[in-house]
């Protein structure tokens, strides 16, 4: 096969980005060689998301802009946003693409074997997607370790589009990790699309706390104080007593949690379909979790605007927010989405307001994680991994590294002429950066 290049644009979560990382391995390959500019490129992939109906726009525009910057290329078009895309009618007159072969979600590993439909069979498709990777574009790898979702919150899509619940064998987690670490990445973000969903098709694998309790005890001997583990997100229904004892336990993990929380109204909660737990919940295991984590790094996923929320349910949820000691959270107005229940639910409520909450509930976020920053001046020492290795060029008298510290704070940092530097990096805090912290670098023998 002749040489060929290829371009891949990835939008949405951390399971695209490492599925974007496994399809740019397996095309290299294959003799593809990427490149940089989309308008050089044979072959354009772009791996959509649909968790919020602008995903689903960037990805129609996307598909325009790229036929325009490339008209002799050919456009792949996968990920999340496809089945959706092949249903959309454009406005008469309105500017639009078609891309050259559109691969839904639950075909993506077909792309695995090339970029040409006669390169795949459907019907050859395994249990678990073989996604797989060697290495990372970043400095800190996602590490997929489940997929799909049979949970049907009314609001969301994804297990439309993602199918049903799918574990991946723990043994070749185990072996992606160390594979990753070995390579010289110091940090992992474990991720899936529920993660409290491990395990329910392979009751053999156990559930997402045996999987990480089996990852620390098979990587702490050779890795602890070299490199790390992190949770992308986790549901507060997640954090019983086994999970409280796991996560206590673990030599690796970064003391950080990402929960998708969505709101603190119980009724608005139970209109979402995730009335299986409470703010309540949370709270008492985040206060558990504090005499054994003094210091942790609590992020959320807050929805806000959902059909029927009134001024109550909001006051609810500020005040939620200022009782935990959040370090950030991503807050999203509700996007109606055809095909879930949500979007034929009463009391939609309209944009503007939808807006004007959400920027509310940024405002309280900030507040909780200026609090969170400069409470981390008083620690004597963190350690950072910086995003990629920080270097300073010769002849400058210092470069800026930027990375996160275990709590998942973004950190910046000078790096001394002539050096280069990677892994995990003892430093110091100095003061507030406009994006986080300032730090200095220690020595080994000072951390």
């Amino acid at each position: 096969m002749p040489a060929w290049t290829f371009h891949i644009l990835t939008f949405g979560c951390k399971v695209n980005q490492y599925e974007s990382q496994a399809l740019r391995e397996a095309w290299q390959g294959l003799g593809g060689a990427e490149c940089a500019q989309a308008a050089d490129a044979d072959v354009i992939c772009i791996n959509s998301c649909a968790i919020t109906a602008r995903g689903e726009r960037d990805a129609r525009n996307a598909v325009f802009r790229l036929r325009r910057a490339a008209p002799a290329a050919r456009i792949i078009l996968t990920g999340c946003a496809t089945r959706l895309f092949a249903d959309f009618v454009p406005r008469p007159g309105a500017a639009y693409a078609l891309p050259d072969w559109l691969v839904p979600q639950e075909d993506k590993n077909l792309l695995l074997r090339g970029p040409w439909p006669e390169s795949g069979d459907s019907s050859k498709q395994s249990a678990w997607p073989p996604f797989k990777v060697s290495h990372f574009w970043r400095a800190r790898p996602v590490l997929k370790v489940q997929d799909g979702c049979a949970h049907r919150c009314t609001y969301c899509i994804v297990p439309l589009t993602r199918g049903k619940p799918r574990s991946r064998p723990p043994q070749a987690v185990l072996e992606e990790a160390r594979r990753l670490l070995r390579a010289g990445h110091a940090e992992l973000m474990l991720s899936g699309i529920n993660l409290h969903q491990y395990g329910r098709d392979e009751p053999s694998y156990g559930d997402f706390w045996d999987l990480l309790a089996f990852l620390d005890a098979s990587l702490a001997p050779e890795f602890a104080g070299r490199a790390r583990l992190r949770i992308s997100s986790l549901e507060p229904s997640q954090l019983d007593a086994r999970g409280l004892e796991v996560l206590a336990s673990c030599r690796l993990l970064c003391p950080h949690l990402h929960i998708s929380l969505q709101h603190a109204s119980p009724l608005v909660l139970k209109r979402m379909g995730r009335g299986h737990y409470s703010a309540a919940m949370l709270e008492k295991a985040v206060t558990a979790l504090a005499r054994h984590w003094p210091v942790f790094g609590l992020g959320a996923d807050i929805l806000t605007g959902f059909p029927g929320e009134g001024e109550e349910d909001m006051e609810l949820l500020l005040a939620l927010i200022r009782r935990l000691p959040l370090s950030y959270a991503h807050v999203f107005p509700y996007s109606r989405r055809p095909g879930t229940a949500a979007a034929g639910f009463p009391h939609q409520l309209p944009q503007v307001l939808k807006q004007e909450r959400a920027a509310r509930l940024r405002a309280a976020v900030a507040e909780r994680q200026r609090e969170f920053w400069l409470s981390q001046l008083g620690l004597e020492g963190m350690m950072v991994v910086a995003d990629h290795t920080a270097t300073a060029a010769e002849g400058t008298v210092q470069g800026t590294g930027k990375g996160v510290n275990q709590y998942y704070v973004p950190c910046r940092f000078s790096v001394p002429a002539g050096q280069q530097l990677s892994g995990i990096l003892p430093v110091r805090p100095l003061c507030l950066a406009p994006d986080g912290l300032e730090v200095t670098l220690l020595s080994r023998q000072e951390a």
